[in-house]
């Protein structure tokens, strides 16, 4: 069975290690030291859950979070920051939980389990042999999981819950980059090459079709 995928974001060396060798018992684990390394990794590869820092050493926590809104991922977020505003900064920047420094590891455990069991109770979305799982951020196709980058798995995500709508190139790029990136002008071709060839490889062919003059789709199933 594949195991939920966690990115810790902790510029405590020695915290971040126990965090790791404590969670590695159950899930597969990555860790950051700091907020670009996070978000370079959050869009290089797929992640259920964050554990995230909000006292980073180069990015502010809070804009860390506002920028993981891109990606279909949950945030526990972890800080010394007590007050009431902090807290409430966070949740609005996208946290699904809060966790206060000092903690005992039995709650963190608790809390990142809890996270992910309702990121798993959310709805999956069929197609043939393909099955997208966006709160356990999974793509399988016959029960094999694909692997998909950030921006794959947004693009499949997109088109997939909405199966017969077409989307233009420029309703993709809104809904899959931050406003201050500028893609390459054949950045949601590559996108869709790429995302076409994994899932046909795999064994699902033809989920996406492109109209000419108007954008892509996925069309229902009947």
């Amino acid at each position: 069975m594949d195991r939920d995928r966690i990115l810790v974001v902790e510029d405590d060396l020695a915290l971040a290690n126990v965090i790791r060798e404590e969670l590695e018992r159950a899930y597969d684990v990555r860790v950051a030291h700091t907020g670009r390394d996070a978000l370079i990794l959050a869009a290089e590869e797929p992640f259920h859950l964050v554990v995230l820092d909000l006292n980073l050493p180069d990015i502010d926590g809070l804009e860390v979070a506002e920028q993981l809104k891109a990606f279909p991922t949950t945030i526990l977020m972890l800080t010394a920051r007590a007050d009431v505003r902090s807290r409430v900064a966070g949740l609005y920047a996208g946290a699904g939980d809060y966790l206060a420094k000092p903690f005992e590891m039995e709650e963190l455990l608790a809390r990142v389990y809890a996270q992910l069991r309702r990121r798993s109770s959310d709805d999956v979305h069929h197609w043939g042999p393909l099955t997208l799982s966006p709160a356990r951020r999974a793509c399988t196709v016959d029960g094999r999981e694909v692997e998909l980058t950030a921006l794959e798995f947004g693009l499949l995500e997109l088109l997939i819950t909405a199966q017969g709508r077409v989307f233009a190139k420029d309703t993709i790029i809104d809904r899959l980059y931050e406003d201050d990136v500028t893609p390459a002008h054949n950045a949601v071709e590559a996108i869709v090459s790429r995302l076409r060839a994994k899932l046909a490889a795999a064994g699902a062919e033809g989920v996406i079709d492109n109209i000419r003059g108007l954008g892509y789709v996925v069309r229902e199933r009947r």
